[in-house]
């Protein structure tokens, strides 16, 4: 079969080969409608770029890892498949390869020990701080996404900010008895969502209140456990979870105990998981931009391997509340 040359694909396209070269290296300013144009036709030829003479001259893999730990899922639709989803399809569109591992403890995984990787993005709260700088000390160029660590790139959430804004949306409504449930607490982003749910109660001048808070278990069963707890020794008017998954289960243990959403206890998640239009009611939650972290994390990361001696840089990405039914407020658009 005969071999697509780039002037095959810059004849095409009616460009320049250095215009194609710098499209397909994903290199370089460029009119976003010409890379994709030549991207395309690149498919359609079929071209082909020969990988082992390009790892040579640029001296790279044009492989990029991503890591997470083993206690999160990667299965479609849930809150890291979504990234890695998202993640996965901005390298591809810089012409870069991702290979993805998964760790329970502080040992480097062969793609790393291997020398595999031109970077890393490592996702969630859960990889250890101490695998995390061994990763920094030797000088692989790295972003967290979805957690932070001070001297570390990183993209992730406003967490604190986002449960503030959920507990005063509630406080708004007239709840003066709001609740915090966490699957668990020991977990960078559920403290940061807890401190912005304190935060929301000390600015609207009420006391925060010990037996209003319950950590439940790690999984989807984490919320109706600690629901169940929570309803054991106090009786909220309104609910703040830590993530959508623990909203859903709580509100199967509230419906359980006889109790109506949201007349007798309102209900608001975050995170805006798929299953949130789903529940019933639907659930009023804080919407994370899973994408936006992606694209931010990659075109970050890429710019540290081409210039690898910079200042740490820490992107934080604000929520949106969307409000649905579960919480008792008029509807807003989603």
């Amino acid at each position: 079969m005969k071999k697509i040359t780039l002037k095959a694909i810059a004849e095409r396209a009616g460009v320049s080969v250095a215009t194609v070269s710098r499209a397909l290296n994903g290199r370089g300013p460029m009119d976003e409608a010409t890379r994709e144009q030549i991207l395309r036709i690149a498919e359609e030829l079929g071209y082909a770029p020969d990988m082992a003479a390009r790892s040579l001259v640029l001296r790279r893999t044009e492989n990029i890892g991503f890591l997470i730990h083993a206690l999160q899922s990667l299965s479609p639709h849930t809150f890291y498949g979504e990234i890695l989803t998202a993640v996965e399809r901005e390298l591809r569109r810089h012409r870069y390869h991702l290979h993805f591992a998964t760790v329970e403890d502080e040992t480097l995984p062969p793609l790393i020990k291997e020398n595999r990787v031109d970077g890393l993005i490592l996702a969630g709260c859960d990889l250890p701080p101490v695998l995390i700088r061994s990763l920094k000390e030797r000088r692989i160029p790295l972003v967290l996404l979805d957690n932070h660590l001070l001297g570390i790139d990183s993209v992730f959430t406003d967490n604190v900010n986002g449960a503030f804004q959920a507990t005063a949306h509630l406080i708004r409504l007239g709840h003066r008895r709001v609740a915090f449930i966490a699957e668990t607490l020991d977990n960078l982003s559920f403290q940061e969502r807890f401190e912005g749910y304190r935060q929301a109660l000390e600015a609207h001048g009420l006391p925060f209140d010990p037996e209003l808070v319950a950590e439940g278990e790690r999984g989807f069963e984490g919320g109706f456990v600690a629901m169940n707890s929570l309803l054991d020794r106090a009786r909220p008017t309104a609910v703040v979870a830590a993530n959508d998954p623990t909203a859903a289960s709580a509100m199967r243990a509230i419906r359980a105990r006889g109790l109506r959403i949201p007349e007798d206890i309102a209900v608001v998640g975050f995170d805006d998981d798929p299953l949130a239009v789903h529940t019933d009611p639907p659930l009023t939650t804080m919407r994370v931009f899973r994408s936006k972290m992606a694209v931010l994390a990659v075109a970050r990361l890429l710019d540290l391997i081409q210039n690898p001696e910079q200042p740490a840089l820490h992107i934080r990405i604000e929520t949106q509340l969307i409000v649905r039914q579960s919480c008792g407020s008029p509807l807003t658009p989603s």
